[in-house]
């Protein structure tokens, strides 16, 4: 709610400072990289600039609201505003220096976070201000950011704590957008199918009894578990080479040079397609449609391609301690064509 007790001039401060954060707002945004990497960058250096700068803006803000809190004190916020547009200039212009090399996912990591304390920055001036500072939706939209309580100092921590470099930054992802996803999809299909046995059970030793049926009905129709069966068992393989690859490839990796940087982003989009066919192929078994064999079959097999297609990336710069599991994999999968070329040992 707007402060009634602050002063016009205040309030035009604040909407001022508000609209100045829009402004970078909408400028990183849209930031995609540096083509060339500044001799002074590094990710290390970077990590502690940032955590420097979202220490002290944190700090700033925090005495901007009690500043605005009633009485207002209107000399405070004269004072904070210039210091709260400088730091969050700083903090644009320290993203803004990321060069593509760095890594598409640990540049989306650093851009995501400036741009939700940006966000929450505006949000927080507003509360004290009648004409609020109208942000793009699409933006807003775009960094799923939601409103609430304490949501500006969440932001200042998250800045603090960015990715210290693409493969941290792509083994964070991998985790939450591949590793868990592709785990639960295998949990859920294993107890559905489980239910749908001790359903068919049910029934069996029941058969006569209207009441039965309706206390056991399952998702799974019965004459789908053996099908379900062996969709269970490719997600465990699925879920065994992506967590390989987790380890081994992404963990694992020592050397950052320019080519691996693009590998361990290759790698993550890799396992997001793996992630959603997951998904869509333990979703043919609960189809209301006579075609569910054919569809089971066809992501089934796209399924099988993608994950040999992982594999033949992740061979690309494995460890030799490990390069015998995952060519081995990689035959099970029937990929038995020549590796590429482009997959230099």
């Amino acid at each position: 709610m707007a402060n009634t007790e602050m002063d016009k001039e205040t309030q035009k401060l604040l909407h001022a400072t508000a609209l100045n954060i829009n402004v970078l707002l909408s400028h990183v945004h849209k930031f995609e990289g540096l083509d060339e990497k500044p001799q002074e960058f590094s990710e290390s250096k970077f990590k502690e600039t940032i955590k420097t700068l979202a220490t002290a803006i944190d700090k700033e803000v925090t005495y901007l609201i009690i500043a605005c809190k009633p009485p207002a004190r209107s000399s405070d916020v004269e004072s904070l505003c210039p210091k709260i547009n400088a730091g969050f200039f700083s903090l644009v212009q320290q993203t803004e220096r990321i060069p593509k090399s760095a890594g598409r996912t640990y540049l989306h990591a650093v851009r995501k976070a400036t741009c939700q304390s940006l966000i929450a920055a505006i949000g927080l001036i507003n509360s004290f201000i009648d004409d609020k500072v109208e942000m793009e939706q699409l933006i807003v939209s775009d960094m799923l950011f939601m409103p609430r309580s304490g949501v500006f100092w969440e932001h200042c921590k998250a800045l603090s704590q960015v990715p210290a470099d693409n493969r941290t930054a792509v083994a964070l992802e991998w985790t939450s957008s591949v590793g868990n996803l592709v785990k639960d999809a295998m949990t859920e299909l294993g107890e559905s199918l489980d239910s749908a046995k001790e359903a068919t059970a049910a029934h069996g030793d029941d058969e006569f009894s209207e009441d039965s049926m309706d206390e056991f009905d399952s998702d799974i129709p019965a004459d789908r578990i053996d099908k379900g069966r062996k969709i269970e068992k490719q997600l465990q393989a699925a879920k065994h080479t992506c967590d390989k690859v987790a380890l081994r490839c992404i963990r694992d990796c020592e050397q950052l040079d320019e080519e691996r940087v693009v590998w361990l982003d290759g790698l993550l989009e890799q396992g997001k397609h793996i992630a959603r066919t997951v998904d869509d192929l333990a979703a043919t078994l609960f189809m209301d449609d006579e075609s569910w064999s054919k569809c089971a079959e066809l992501e089934s097999e796209k399924l099988r391609r993608l994950m040999a297609e992982l594999v033949t990336l992740a061979i690309t710069f494995v460890d030799d301690s490990h390069l015998a599991w995952f060519e081995l994999c990689r035959k099970q999968l029937g990929e038995t064509q020549k590796v590429p070329a482009e997959v230099v040992r």
